[in-house]
């Protein structure tokens, strides 16, 4: 009996040592189309970034459209090996012409040279092929690019925070020559030469601003309705907290609203809710240390009324180029715009002022057009509505809408599903 304790069935151990060559290969064989919808999502990341101009694909920023547009094609060509194809949408066709109409109405305005024209090519490709895409896997891409902010700001945020403490972080300086920008480069966030001396420098992790930082944060969350409370998209909001951008809190506070709306919740109570918070704090920082605190400074502040009897937080533009402007809307230029010179009207001009100055009043009803084909064939009109708001609030602060960080969120809010938006309701519930 002791014996038999000790001995070792060969069957059963032979049985335990095979190996099941399907799962293996399983292992390491890939779909196409997982394949396909990987390499696109990388030329999207890509696309979505550049546009964003952080400080590591600055030697990029003319030519990431280009450089995005190769692991796209490489998609299709996947795509077309599959059994599954990713690209199946019928519907591009109209607003893929009507993204040419605008961008090629901008470059011959703007007397483009070849290489302009060039670049056209490569985005209408992306433009086109982000209208193709599976509406099941644009929801897909927007998480992942809302995971990838998140994870970014997962290591800029603690260094932001350590620099404040005091830790000693390895620095250089950098400059953009081209957007007269210049920085102390701590790697994972810039801080700005001009607000080195603050007390707390406002944070914009690897970005050009902190307007730029809110919104793209701000954008991604339109693509997030009802998965706010995911560890990815909290990070997002401590972001836009952190960033102090007057831009970055209305889209937000807009993005509220319409996140309750837009999945057929009571929004009554939440406005009022809401209110009552932004009083408190309001208040708050009005009497904290004398209103010398940031909320105050930099958001409060902004609402008042200057001498001129308009809002503080109407300075998009300096006094040079309101004066020209002035003249411009003056004049038949206004249809087909004027050569906007950075050097000559100063830098820190924005919004839709500079826009219609460069481009016409033209280009407002061509960006109209766009957006409406962009968004004919949703379901979800409440999303649908949703987008044009957040879009035009977006265009009169900051005017830019065919950047693929603010564009393809905008884009996919609105082809939201009506019916996952209703199992959201029903989780909440």
């Amino acid at each position: 009996m002791k014996g038999d304790l000790l001995k070792i069935r060969v069957g059963r151990l032979s049985d335990f040592l095979k190996i099941d060559r399907k799962k293996l290969q399983s292992l390491f064989v890939y779909d196409r189309a997982d394949v396909s919808f990987f390499m696109f999502f990388i030329g999207i990341l890509i696309a979505f970034y550049g546009s964003l101009t952080p400080w590591f694909l600055w030697p990029i920023s003319g030519t990431f459209s280009i450089v995005a547009s190769m692991p796209i094609a490489m998609a299709w060509l996947m795509s077309s090996l599959s059994d599954k194809h990713i690209f199946t949408r019928k519907e591009f066709l109209y607003p893929t012409l009507a993204y040419i109409v605008i961008a090629g109405y901008m470059a011959i305005v703007n007397a483009n040279n070849l290489n302009g024209f060039l670049s056209i090519g490569f985005n209408v490709f992306i433009f086109m092929s982000i209208f193709a895409l599976e509406l099941r896997l644009l929801e897909k891409l927007m998480k992942y690019l809302t995971v990838s902010m998140a994870v970014l700001m997962l290591f800029s945020i603690p260094c932001f925070i350590l620099y404040l403490l005091g830790f000693p972080l390895p620095f250089s300086s950098i400059e953009n020559e081209d957007l007269m920008y210049s920085y102390y480069n701590y790697y994972f966030f810039l801080l700005d030469n001009r607000f080195i001396t603050d007390f707390i420098p406002r944070f914009h992790s690897v970005f050009l601003e902190p307007a730029h930082l809110g919104s793209a944060c701000v954008f991604l969350l339109l693509t997030q309705f009802g998965k706010w409370k995911k560890w990815y998209n909290l990070v997002l909001i401590v972001a836009i907290t952190m960033t102090f951008s007057l831009t970055a809190y209305i889209l937000f506070i807009l993005s509220v609203f319409f996140n309750q709306w837009v999945r057929g919740k009571r929004i009554l109570i939440h406005i009022v809710s809401l209110t009552a918070v932004l009083v408190a704090v309001g208040v708050f920082s009005y009497y904290y240390r004398n209103g010398d605190n940031m909320v105050n400074t930099l958001i409060l502040e902004r609402f008042e009324v200057d001498d001129s009897g308009e809002l503080v937080a109407n300075n998009r533009v300096t006094e040079e180029f309101d004066d020209e402007f002035e003249d411009f809307i003056n004049s038949p230029d206004i249809l087909f715009g004027r050569e906007y010179d950075l050097f000559k009207y100063g830098w820190g001009n924005s919004g839709y002022r500079v826009s219609i100055y460069d481009f016409g009043i033209l280009y407002v009803l061509f960006l109209v057009v766009f957006y409406v084909m962009c968004s004919y064939y949703s379901t979800n009109k409440r999303a649908v509505i949703a987008m044009f708001a957040i879009g035009a609030a977006t265009f009169w602060a900051r005017s830019s809408l065919l950047g693929y960080y603010d564009f393809l969120p905008l884009y996919a809010m609105a082809y939201m599903s009506p019916v996952a938006v209703k199992k959201d309701i029903k989780k909440d519930d």
